[in-house]
């Protein structure tokens, strides 16, 4: 079942529930769905959608809604930060699902913007037990990079890889000793510096917080064990790294969406 409703204390926020068919007395986290950039609540090629009612019928209670200013939802009035409203929005809608659903913990799912939002809100708000990260904190590494300028020969660069002004050369030099760095993605969204977003992803797993960490073949992320060596200090078997090769940022194919979906399933239904 879905029903629309209007979030915030000022009722500014336009969201829609999703519910089990089937009433469950067991607790269960709430879902909650952030928009990726300024797309509407409904996800890139309506992955939220699907999303959602995949966890209904898990019998999960979940809500994706539009942030201040995105979609259906009015702009803030009260002259708040992009991030400072961004985490307002989050806590409100929360707020609204713990109050009209009984929820008392929270998974958020995010993708691009919509994940670096969910990290910052979970370290923010103790009542999110669980995120769902989809190309969120996007750090290079020297082995991407690489990855990044193969691939760019692979395309037609070898022409001019022996022209004069060529800046390869230049990029594998730095490249051979620059640390992990945000990628170009990350200089257009609210990305913290990585030693910040690793301090966070240590206090997340102090706190047992559960982690689906989901990413796409791109400039950013481009192998398998990158996680790990983007954040060597973090190891718990409470976070779980998926890598889809095959997959473009917004999962455009339809089978890529499928296995998403499948991968998302699956987690939830191993959630205790």
């Amino acid at each position: 079942m879905e029903t629309a409703a209007l979030l915030a204390p000022t009722q500014s926020m336009v969201g829609v529930v999703t519910e089990p068919d089937v009433a469950d007395d067991r607790a269960r986290a709430a879902l909650v769905f952030l928009n990726a950039g300024l797309v509407h609540r409904v996800g890139p090629n309506r992955l939220h959608v699907r999303l959602a009612r995949d966890a209904a019928r898990r019998g999960f209670v979940s809500l994706r809604f539009d942030l201040s200013g995105v979609g259906d939802s009015l702009p803030r009035q009260d002259g708040s930060s992009v991030r400072t409203a961004a985490l307002t929005d989050v806590r409100d809608a929360l707020d609204f699902v713990a109050a009209e659903h009984q929820a008392t913990s929270f998974i958020l799912v995010g993708l691009c913007s919509g994940a670096d939002l969910a990290f910052r809100a979970a370290l923010a708000d103790a009542r999110v037990t669980g995120v769902i990260l989809i190309d969120g904190l996007p750090y290079t590494t020297r082995r991407s990079r690489l990855h990044h300028y193969v691939n760019r020969l692979r395309r037609g660069g070898w022409k001019r890889l022996f022209a004069r002004d060529n800046p390869v050369w230049r990029r594998v030099r730095r490249w051979r000793h620059s640390p992990p760095r945000a990628g170009s993605a990350g200089r257009r969204r609210d990305v913290p510096p990585s030693p910040e977003a690793e301090a966070g992803l240590r206090e997340l797993v102090r706190r047992g917080v559960r982690m689906l960490m989901l990413f796409t073949a791109g400039r950013e992320y481009s192998y398998a064990n990158q996680f790990r060596e983007m954040f060597p200090s973090v190891h718990s078997d409470r976070i779980d790294v998926v890598f889809f090769p095959d997959a473009d940022h917004t999962f455009t194919l339809r089978a890529n969406q499928e296995l998403l979906f499948r991968t998302v399933d699956e987690w939830i239904a191993r959630l205790p």
